[in-house]
């Protein structure tokens, strides 16, 4: 999987999430105006103060959740949940208050906890302890009025066993669910890393050939106009010769962090192979191209300084060409390097309609020539 296919696999899940917590703050929306109509019916009027407002805060929270979560300020969400669930949970502290049967507030207590333990993990992570002290304080809430009354009759012992069972459940499920997200980050991290190591040259650190010829693939079906370096070390054969190959191995490592350093964040360098790289810069700009070109032979040449020749081919991806094509032009360029270029460095320029008859039937006659 490229970055760019990566980086469509995280939007989409970033967009999954920010619908499952938009849905999340609608339907507890519509679980507080349901009470808000029941406070209503059975004539609480306190309470249907509460469960309107807590209503609309919920109704009012899901467009909110929708434009906070993307943004830099993720926290939000989860604090502002946080600050509702321990809301929702101290409702049994003021139930000589709220006008309303202590067996009614134990029941909603019930739904209390199941809402923070379904619900509550779309906004707060289960793997820290924030939802375990959650749970206590809803326990806390939920005994209070009980131990305060000390009166436990057949409906209020049915809450309790009730409550506690649910307790319970709570709290292996969210400690079973923070091991599995614990597992989970585990295992994508591990394929994070294979498909980076799948995707990286061993040697050099850098890309290899089989995400190069992904990124142009995807560069060339979405007509993005790119300018393309093909790079050849060309003393490397002498360099083993001479020091060996440990020394020509390293020489490919520093070559590799020189051509990194010499390009912008938002341009690739891959080892295309052997002692041939591959630079795509984000840039359709050929002035640009030659500059970087030549700043990379100039830091390439300082490596090893009895052997400073480099070639460079500079070719450009445009609208409409086939992925052989920039490969083609991008050797065909490298091949005028190595024949006496200006500072061994060549363009081959598709968009270019004179160069047209110069770089496509020559490739093949020139190297039979040669």
């Amino acid at each position: 999987m490229t970055q760019v296919e990566m980086g469509k696999v995280a939007v989409e899940y970033q967009q999954q999430q920010r619908k499952q917590k938009v849905c999340t703050c609608l339907i507890l929306s519509g679980w507080f105006a349901t009470l808000f109509l029941t406070d209503i019916l059975f004539g609480y009027p306190l309470m249907k103060r509460l469960d309107g407002i807590l209503a609309l805060a919920y109704l009012a929270c899901a467009p909110l959740t929708a434009m906070l979560f993307p943004s830099r300020k993720r926290s939000f969400p989860g604090v502002l949940a946080i600050a509702n669930l321990i809301l929702i949970s101290s409702f049994p502290l003021f139930f000589t208050r709220l006008g309303i049967p202590v067996e009614v507030l134990l029941l909603r207590q019930v739904m209390t906890l199941l809402f923070s333990t379904l619900i509550g993990p779309y906004f707060i992570q289960p793997k820290g302890f924030a939802f375990f002290l959650i749970l206590l304080y809803n326990a806390a809430c939920f005994y209070y009025p009980i131990l305060r009354l000390r009166e436990l009759d057949l409906m209020m012992g049915y809450i309790v066993v009730t409550y506690s069972f649910t307790l319970l459940f709570s709290y292996f499920f969210l400690d079973i669910l923070r091991m599995n997200v614990t597992h989970v980050s585990s295992l994508l991290s591990a394929k994070k890393n294979a498909e980076d190591m799948a995707l990286r040259d061993e040697l050099t650190g850098v890309y290899n050939r089989r995400y190069c010829d992904n990124l142009l693939r995807i560069l060339i079906e979405n007509e993005t106009e790119k300018t393309l370096l093909f790079i050849d070390l060309d003393d490397y054969q002498n360099i083993c010769q001479a020091h060996g190959h440990l020394v020509g191995d390293s020489f490919l490592k520093k070559s590799a962090s020189a051509i990194g350093e010499c390009i912008r964040s938002g341009d690739v360098a891959a080892r295309f192979g052997g002692n041939q790289f591959v630079v795509v810069l984000d840039s359709g700009d050929i002035p640009l191209a030659l500059s970087i070109s030549k700043r990379i032979r100039k830091a390439l040449g300082e490596i090893i300084p009895e052997f400073t020749s480099v070639s460079i081919g500079v070719t450009k991806i445009i609208a409409g060409i086939t992925q052989q094509a920039v490969l083609v032009n991008a050797d065909t360029a490298l091949f005028r390097a190595k024949s006496g270029g200006i500072e061994q460095i060549a363009v081959v320029d598709p968009a270019n309609p004179r160069m047209e008859s110069e770089h496509w039937p020559d490739t093949d006659a020139d190297r039979r020539g040669q």
